[in-house]
């Protein structure tokens, strides 16, 4: 490049007082980053450096001649047209800088700073002397630099969160409006340490100390620990205390940044589930019922204390552990297999209401159970509840009411056939009476029938006394049904008991005729006991004895010390027996196992029972040993305590 080509530049180092010549001068265009460049007053390049082509894509020959302007963006032309007519306006020496686009020699548009310097006057340049350096990459960062603030400042601004920044004290030195909307003061108010006074009185001293921890962690070469606070703003107007919760972390230029946030529906949330829970718990645990849960697959998830005392396991070992082991899976599930379609919005539905079942204890223990199960779901999982209910103890009741209503039943029957039996049973008796009286009536004038009447009196008198025996014995009965039978107690010699017994059978054995044979052991005690009551039970198991007792037959009665110390006297007859299953009947009161009027045995079924409840009044007991065919066994034990030895007994007499 000639010499004259550079004369600006001669200038600039005429100015600087600095004296070099053209070679230099090229050196350090050469080595420049910006473009310098010579404009003409008609804008035409003259003179650009060597920096524009690694500037502008541009090597200074593809420049130099042509307009500036041909370069510039559009929509900027005239801006610069008319920046560069202002400039050659000003005087000698002026200088002003501008940015434009310009069109880089790959097409992409740059963006230049150039500085211009009117050197018109100076005879060797006449034009504008312009610096050029390329500002796109600047400009980018700070567009997106302005970007990113403003778009930090919408964020933070639309937040549902305070928002706040402080300098490296912890003094508050930008808060969005949602922090003071929290805070319940204006923006103002929150710089710097007002927000304090906005802190409930009784949280404000901690809040302030724990403020200050990690303030000088950074000069101190500690890590940086973020801060978490929880606190209340003090109630404003109406409102009650706003529970926060408060986070702050360093950032890397220095101070902190953080949030506040408003956990008051949080917390209002936590307390009412706390509350609702509690209740819950509180159901379970005072239902009376067993309530447990289970999932799809069987795992039980909840298990209340009612649950625990019916399956005599705790609900630690029971949570979390396959329900199979105490009751069947399929008990608290639809009966189909197939899952219940809920209807729309409905979450809950009931499967099963008191459905029987069969669970077990922890101890391997069954028993049987009423089932109540209903179906929900949560987030698209099914949980199964299921109410269990123990009926053991109602089946029992409802067993002793139906056994009752059966023997009430069976009670009233055997009453009516009483009745029936029982004016059967007296008028035998009184139509004897009656009949042989009428007789003695009749002959009572004719000498000849003496003998006859005296048959007849003795018919009667022994018809009276079977008429009383039937009348004792139901009056008997009434006193033992009323708790009010009492016992003259006094000592008894046995063998005179059974004597009395036997001879007052004498007539009924004789009738038949059956013979009474009485075996006592060698060493038979005397007993303490009432010997008119005594002496009754033996009649009538004597008088029963004898009536089933074939013709010509023998009954039995032995007496003796059994091997347990106990005191037996049992009559024994070879007649027609029972039925074992007949033995209970035989000894319930107004039973008879033959109940037709037809019957062949006459009685009210008095007898066994009587017998059995004045044993028992002695504190002993009576046994029933029989067969069909066999013959009968009745047993009369007395306990130990009623044997008397010689010497008591003679003292007792």
């Amino acid at each position: 490049m000639p010499l004259r080509r550079v004369g600006p530049f001669r200038l600039i180092v005429r100015s600087a007082l600095v004296q070099v010549n053209e070679r230099s001068i090229r050196a350090l265009m050469r080595n420049a980053t910006d473009v310098a460049a010579v404009v003409s007053p008609a804008g035409i390049l003259l003179y650009a450096s060597d920096a524009a082509a690694q500037v502008l894509g541009y090597t200074p020959e593809q420049l130099v001649g042509r307009a500036l302007i041909d370069h510039a963006h559009p929509d900027e032309r005239a801006d610069v047209e008319r920046r560069m007519a202002a400039r050659m306006a000003e005087p000698d020496g002026s200088a002003g800088t501008a940015i434009f686009r310009f069109r880089h020699a790959d097409g992409r548009w740059r963006w230049l700073e150039a500085t211009a310097h009117n050197q018109l006057d100076e005879p060797s340049i006449k034009g504008l002397v312009l610096n050029i350096r390329d500002v796109t990459t600047q400009l980018d960062t700070a567009n997106r630099l302005r970007a990113s603030e403003s778009r930090y400042q919408s964020l933070a601004e639309s937040a549902p969160v305070g928002i706040f920044q402080t300098d490296a004290a912890g003094r508050i030195v930008f808060a969005n409006a949602r922090f003071a909307l929290i805070a319940g003061l204006p923006l103002p108010r929150l710089l710097g340490e007002g927000w304090l006074d906005a802190v409930h009185p009784e949280d404000r001293a901690k809040v302030a100390a724990e403020w200050t921890q990690g303030l000088d962690d950074e000069t101190a070469g500690r890590p940086n620990t973020p801060l978490l606070l929880d606190f209340r703003f003090r109630a404003t107007g109406t409102m009650t205390d706003m529970p926060v919760l408060c986070q702050r972390v360093r950032m890397a230029e220095g101070g902190f940044t953080g949030t506040i946030t408003d956990v008051s529906e949080y917390v209002h949330t936590v307390k009412a589930l706390a509350a609702s829970r509690a209740r819950t718990e509180a159901i379970l645990g005072a239902a009376a019922d067993a309530i447990l849960t289970i999932d799809d697959s069987g795992m039980i998830h909840n298990f209340n204390r009612a649950a625990e005392a019916m399956f005599g396991v705790s609900s630690g070992d029971a949570m979390w552990r396959p329900v199979d082991s105490l009751l069947p899976q399929a008990c608290l599930r639809e009966e189909d297999g197939q899952p219940v379609a809920f209807a729309p919005g409905q979450t809950t539905a009931v499967i099963a209401r008191s459905r029987a079942a069969e669970v077990r204890r922890a101890d391997g223990s069954v028993f049987p159970v009423e089932i109540s199960v209903s179906a929900s779901e949560v987030e698209g999982r099914r949980l199964y509840t299921g109410i269990i209910r123990d009926v053991t103890e109602r089946q029992r009741i409802e067993r002793e009411i139906i056994a009752a209503k059966e023997a009430a039943e069976a009670t009233d029957r055997a009453k009516s056939i009483f009745v029936a039996t029982m004016s059967h049973e007296l008028r035998t008796p009184l139509n004897a009476v009656i009949g042989f009286a009428q007789l003695m009536e009749m002959k009572m004038h004719d000498p000849r029938a003496l003998e006859r009447c005296i048959e007849y009196a003795t018919s009667i008198r022994m018809s009276g006394e079977q008429l009383l025996a039937i009348i004792d014995d139901i009056l008997d009965m009434a006193r033992v049904e009323a708790g009010r039978l009492e016992l003259s107690e006094q000592p008894l010699d046995l063998s005179v008991v059974l004597a009395q017994a036997a001879s007052q059978m004498d007539f009924q054995a004789s009738r038949i005729p059956v013979t009474v044979a009485i075996q006592l052991a060698p060493d038979l005690p005397p007993v303490r006991g009432d010997d008119r009551r005594l002496c009754q039970a033996l009649c009538n198991l004597l008088s029963n004895a004898i009536k089933f007792s074939p013709v010509s037959g023998t009954v039995i009665v032995s007496a003796g010390v059994a091997a347990d110390g106990w005191l037996e006297i049992a009559v024994r007859d070879t007649g027609i027996g029972l039925e074992p299953n007949d033995i209970p009947k035989a000894m319930t009161a107004f039973v008879q196992l033959d109940q037709s009027m037809t019957r062949r045995f006459e009685g009210l079924g008095l007898g066994l029972p009587l017998c059995r409840r004045l044993v028992e009044a002695h504190g002993g007991v009576l046994t029933l040993d029989s067969r069909p065919g066999e013959g009968c066994t009745a047993t009369i034990r007395l306990p130990a305590s009623r044997i008397l030895t010689l010497d008591e007994f003679l003292a007792g007499v």
